[in-house]
């Protein structure tokens, strides 16, 4: 997006667009967060089965399987700024509904369930529209360096910041966090709002008529499908995020039970995670830049499996800090130059589907990684599901080093 004469130039360096988004990001990122941190603690203090806890992760990710295809059209279909804006808006009230509940001490598991699911709804329809909107705003050439920078806001606000102020807002009052998140739901609508809206554009049929909503349904995972690059790098991902899964879900479990540390120190570990990732998002640009993007996707990806292991043995907190900032060096790295495969290799009237492809065939993973992992933390213990979680790590970076033989 070229700016006006006499504009001035934006902090991004990216455009006034670019900006806001940024700006919104890190708002809405900022209570998702104190959430991240938050739920799972409410879900200790409701539960102690290890399968119940993964649960609620799991719940989180369910609407992938159901309802993101559906998503992928609207986002197609729709105005972004204006569907992003109304769903906002009704997320923003849905949690606010849970620090009330927690407030008035009527909350139970289920609930968590059933929040969990509707708070993710919400995210098939933002944050597909976040990122077909980013080729709008920038050229192909700032891609790696746009999404680095929003990749960093989330990583930062989302662990750096959010983690361990919405432990200890936990601590403090249980409804707090989840109240501030509902908030910044709410006030990310500001920012947002001063995105450029899109005019839909539906490409007619050979007969001249507009595709029904049917017919676009398996459009973005038939893109998918029969790409020779994006196929094998969703499958390659798919297992990788099996593992990671299975190892978030009952990371709070490892901090509060088996190393029998305060409820603080998980926001601690989420801070620690984000301050790797932080500075490796931030460098992927320039690391594939120097060497290639195989190279750094996958050595990316074996460290988050050494991370895995290293977490799964810790003995002290220190040494699961350690791990975990480890784990979010890698991560940063996988996110920050992973978001641009679809922007690449997609027509951006079709990258909404597309996107929403890529995330439904992940976050199904996730909703295997976090029942597996809870499953055998049942059956054995924590510790051997942080185990299960690194081999499906490892057999995803030998995936991912193999797909990049299709790259285009």
């Amino acid at each position: 997006m070229k700016q006006a004469a006499g504009e001035p130039q934006a902090d991004t360096g990216l455009g006034p667009a670019f900006s806001a988004l940024l700006q919104a990001t890190f708002i809405t990122n900022l209570g998702d967060g104190m959430r991240l941190a938050a739920l799972p603690l409410l879900a200790a203090s409701l539960t102690s089965s290890p399968l119940l806890v993964s649960g609620v992760v799991a719940a989180q990710f369910l609407p992938w399987t159901t309802f993101a295809p559906f998503g992928g059209v609207i986002v197609d279909r729709a105005d972004r700024r204006g569907l992003i804006v109304v769903t906002q808006a009704w997320r923003g009230t849905v949690m606010a509904g849970l620090g009330l509940a927690v407030l008035g001490d009527v909350v139970e598991v289920w609930h968590l369930f059933v929040v969990a699911f509707v708070i993710t709804a919400g995210e098939i329809l933002v944050d597909p529209s976040v990122v077909a909107t980013v080729p709008t705003l920038v050229p192909p050439t700032q891609l790696d360096r746009a999404n680095g920078q929003i990749s960093s806001v989330e990583i930062v606000t989302n662990n750096f910041v959010g983690g361990p102020v919405g432990a200890a807002a936990f601590g403090l009052a249980p409804w707090l966090p989840f109240v501030v998140d509902g908030s910044t739901y709410l006030v990310s609508i500001l920012p947002f709002r001063r995105l450029p809206a899109n005019e839909p554009k539906r490409k007619a049929n050979p007969a001249g008529a507009i595709p029904s909503v049917r017919a676009e349904l398996g459009a973005g995972l038939r893109w998918i499908q029969r790409h020779p690059f994006l196929r094998p790098v969703t499958l390659a991902m798919a297992v990788f995020h099996i593992g990671t899964a299975g190892a978030f879900s009952l990371l709070i479990l490892l901090v509060i039970d088996v190393l029998e540390a305060p409820e603080i120190m998980f926001g601690v570990v989420l801070a620690a995670a984000a301050a790797g990732a932080t500075l490796a998002s931030l460098v992927a640009a320039r690391l594939v830049d120097r060497f290639s993007r195989r190279s750094v996707q996958t050595v990316a990806a074996l460290i988050t499996t050494l991370s895995v292991i290293g977490a799964g043995l810790a003995q002290t907190q220190s040494q699961l800090v350690v791990a975990w900032i480890a784990n979010g060096a890698g991560g940063g790295v996988l996110l920050a130059i992973g978001r641009g495969f679809v922007q690449r290799h997609t027509p951006n009237d079709l990258i909404g589907r597309a996107a929403i492809a890529t995330r439904m065939i992940t976050r199904t993973s996730f909703v295997v990684g976090a029942l597996a992992a809870g499953s055998v933390a049942t059956a054995f213990s924590i510790r051997w599901s942080f185990v299960m979680a690194s081999g499906f790590h490892l057999v995803g970076s030998a995936l991912l080093w193999r797909s990049f033989d299709h790259e285009l």
